[in-house]
């Protein structure tokens, strides 16, 4: 009987032992993955630094949460984007709070819907001229934002485009602009 209680009592032991080493395993993020047929990403922890590399249009999502560096939003402060790179996809960027800068290379052609929603510190944005249309949205709750500058194939600007940028105090807005929500 001592026996079976002791090898249960190991048993108890080894398991407690295990579990929270499998369970941080399972649940820890992924810091690198696809976002787009030719597009991969990586996310430098020690930088905190997000590098999206490659070609193409980024994938797109449904709701914010299935962006694949989503666990990272919050301690994201620099982002680097390829030259080759043709669309900013919905929620790209979404609540990146501490996302301070971008450079949007001149590849892109289109910034989708929320793609840089609520990123708090973000403080200037310069569209370049490839790009021909900002969704609904997209800079939505940039409260640190100052100046944008749009580029001048711009010819939409969607619907509350730059809602709640509470400090935006310069915009320049080209003459390609047809449509602004």
């Amino acid at each position: 009987m001592k026996q079976r209680i002791t090898a249960l009592f190991l048993a108890l032991a080894l398991l407690c032992a295990i579990l929270p080493t499998a369970l941080f395993s399972a649940s820890a993020a992924e810091t690198s993955g696809t976002c787009g047929e030719n597009l991969t990403w990586s996310y430098n922890e020690a930088t905190k630094t997000l590098t999206i590399s490659g070609s193409g249009e980024m994938d797109g999502w449904g709701l914010s949460p299935s962006v694949p560096w989503y666990s990272y939003r919050s301690a994201i402060k620099s982002v680097s984007l390829p030259n080759g790179l043709t669309s900013i996809s919905r929620y790209a960027f979404y609540e990146c709070s501490s996302l301070a800068s971008v450079t949007i290379p001149d590849s892109v052609t289109s910034i989708g819907y929320e793609a840089f929603g609520c990123c708090s510190s973000l403080a200037s944005v310069t569209i370049p001229d490839s790009v021909t249309s900002i969704g609904d949205l997209a800079f939505q709750s940039c409260s640190s934002l100052t100046s944008v500058t749009i580029g001048n194939s711009v010819t939409s600007i969607g619907d509350y485009a730059f809602d709640g940028c509470s400090s935006l105090t310069s915009v320049t807005i080209p003459d390609s602009v047809t449509s602004i929500g």
